[in-house]
């Protein structure tokens, strides 16, 4: 048999090869398993993205929800007569006087023995209110819801609100929130056989209400003490004035 020498240059030549070539898979091993991949390296900087961006706020409040009104309530004012010792000749204007007064009793929290407004007191302060009128209007008018609201403004410095387009609901709201109301009314449609026979302008002050209608200190009678009316005869009351007064259905309250 034929025998070849290898030279030893070819011999180093492929050693120089093999070595190469171990030295490159060695390489891909290694790259492959302690490089880091495209993908996860896409996924790791979108989460540190997401970590740095802040998470929405998700509230679970609800809207607030208005508070119920009560099925009754019925506020403590003293009581005073629109004409005290029945004078009615000084006193058959007072109405306005009487609901203001009694207004101011409630609003400054003055007590009277069994909630009773004594009638010298009554009588002198209606008086000063009415010399009050004539001197700055003129005369003492029938005051509309608006004119009486400024009335107590000017006369004690409380602030008015009249509310227009009323219904039963705002009236026991006003109540409920602490609010005695004067509304206007034609005395004859009240349906009290206490008024005389001419039916006549007057405000009425509602201190209360229940299911079925309104507790009042009604200046007007001598049975006013909280006098109950129902709501049929109160509305009706309410709209008779309009054609007298040209308000519609409307309240005025008053705050310090």
């Amino acid at each position: 048999m034929k025998k070849y020498k290898i030279s030893t240059s070819y011999k180093h030549k492929a050693v120089l090869w093999l070595s190469l070539g171990v030295c490159v898979i060695l390489t891909a091993i290694f790259l492959y398993i302690f490089w880091p991949h495209t993908n996860e390296t896409i996924i790791n900087q979108q989460s540190a993205k997401e970590d740095l961006t802040p998470s929405p706020i998700i509230s679970e409040q609800t809207a607030a929800q208005p508070t119920p009104i009560p099925d009754s309530y019925d506020l403590a004012i003293p009581y005073a007569p629109q004409a005290p010792f029945s004078n009615w000749t000084v006193h058959e204007e007072s109405c306005e006087e009487a609901a203001t007064y009694m207004y101011r009793a409630y609003l400054e929290e003055l007590n009277y023995p069994n909630g009773r407004i004594p009638d010298t007191g009554a009588d002198t302060a209606f008086r000063a209110m009415k010399a009050w009128q004539v001197t700055n209007y003129g005369k003492e008018p029938d005051l509309t819801m608006t004119a009486l609201g400024t009335f107590a403004q000017s006369y004690y410095g409380y602030t008015p609100t009249v509310e227009k387009n009323i219904t039963e609901d705002d009236i026991k709201k006003a109540i409920s929130d602490g609010h005695p109301v004067v509304v206007p009314v034609m005395t004859h449609s009240l349906e009290n056989n206490m008024y005389g026979p001419i039916s006549v302008y007057h405000v009425l002050l509602i201190k209360g209400y229940d299911a079925t209608g309104v507790i009042t200190n009604d200046a007007g009678v001598g049975n006013g003490v909280n006098k109950h009316y129902n709501w049929n005869v109160l509305w009706q009351a309410i709209d008779a004035q309009k054609a007298k007064m040209g308000q519609g259905r409307e309240l005025l309250y008053l705050t310090k």
